[in-house]
């Protein structure tokens, strides 16, 4: 779509516990071979957009190694851009270096595109959408902003995130924080992906500073939709979680990971998952590997026994050693005689001397990167 300028807003991402102390939750693993940013420019490029700015915050070597070269996402890198956008000066004042001034800072990539319509989504929620499908319930609006939300039965999943009251007509009536008061009741939840015309998007951003200097694109647009314009509303209808903690992570990554619950609404044929491609041998299984109900990315080496779990690339589980209900970042090693059961493992951890490491489905142990237990 020619007509529309995405922006991939990194600025307001979820901090995963201790996962996220040393990385972007953009950059990182989620089901063995991708990253969450994988999710949001997915449904970008598979929608036909492919002008796209990324809004980081910080951590810029994390996000920039994953995304390697940009002929990786776009399908035409002569007509197609992918940018990576930083307010450098605002990096050591946390709490000015917000995605608004990020886009004041780097106001070129709106001044000097010729879209109508700027698309700007997060990449804590996860789903699968067709992006043409919103911009065109957005321009028969009529309105100049629009916001997309989902509905869900499960408020407690998505405690602390924002619930829209829609009106009878479409329209954003108030914005309320998800909390235990909403128990047991239907709400609709933002997804924090906006539709905005680019005209009014650039008189917001000349306005922000008599409004807040604090607020982020996301508080802005809800100020604007309480007290200056009608904000519309488009239902997303298909599955959706929110990605804000380390005990979230690991039971939506196996949710899914299983089929009936989560895959066959995250994976089809018709819109392809596209990550960063290493240049790795295939998984070589031994003759006693015993490898059931998992995800098991390239370059790994499994003699010992493996149970619904999932790991990333280059990880060893050597004879004798089994993995039950874990997820293993990459270069993990798991050495003989060693069992371990609801973990979730940093890069290059070693486990070797204590025979029996586990957490609960509930609080799963995080071990640090580089550790050696």
């Amino acid at each position: 779509m020619n007509n529309v300028l995405a922006l991939v807003d990194l600025h307001n991402s979820k901090k995963i516990d201790v996962l996220t102390e040393q990385r972007e939750l953009a950059s990182t693993t989620f089901l063995a071979r991708y990253a969450f940013i994988d999710y949001a420019l997915s449904n970008l490029i598979n929608s036909g957009i492919d002008d796209i700015s990324i809004l980081a915050r910080s951590n810029f070597r994390s996000i920039s190694k994953h995304l390697g070269p940009v002929s990786t996402y776009l399908k035409n890198t002569k007509t197609g851009f992918l940018n990576v956008l930083m307010n450098e000066k605002a990096i050591p004042s946390p709490q000015f270096n917000t995605d608004v001034h990020n886009l004041q800072e780097n106001d070129y990539i709106l001044y000097d595109s010729n879209c109508k319509y700027v698309l700007i989504t997060p990449v804590h929620f996860v789903y699968k959408i067709d992006f043409q499908k919103v911009i065109d319930e957005h321009a028969a609006s009529g309105k100049v902003i629009s916001v997309l939300y989902g509905t869900t039965n499960e408020p407690s999943e998505y405690a602390g995130c924002h619930k829209i009251v829609v009106d009878a007509i479409g329209n954003a009536q108030k914005f309320d924080v998800i909390s235990e008061d909403d128990k047991n009741k239907e709400v609709n939840v933002s997804l924090e992906t906006y539709v905005v015309n680019m005209e009014f998007l650039k008189d917001i951003l000349r306005r922000a500073k008599d409004i807040s200097e604090l607020f982020s694109l996301d508080e802005l647009f809800r100020y604007i939709a309480h007290y200056e314009n009608d904000m519309n509303c488009i239902k997303h209808d298909g599955y959706f979680r929110c990605f804000d903690s380390l005990a979230k992570y690991y039971k939506y990554s196996f949710e899914i990971m299983d089929y009936k619950n989560g895959a066959d609404k995250i994976f089809s044929t018709d819109n392809l998952l596209l990550t960063t491609t290493h240049n790795s041998r295939p998984v070589l299984y031994g003759k006693n590997a015993d490898v059931r109900q998992s995800i098991v990315a390239n370059g790994s080496t499994i003699n010992g026994k493996v149970r619904h779990s999932i790991l990333s690339r280059d990880v060893v589980i050597e004879e004798g050693a089994s993995v039950e209900d874990c997820i293993l970042f990459t270069h993990t090693v798991v050495k003989k005689g060693v069992h371990l059961r609801n973990v979730v493992a940093d890069k290059r951890c070693v486990f070797e001397t204590k025979e029996n490491v586990s957490g609960t489905k509930d609080e799963p142990l995080y071990v640090k990167r580089g550790a050696i237990i």
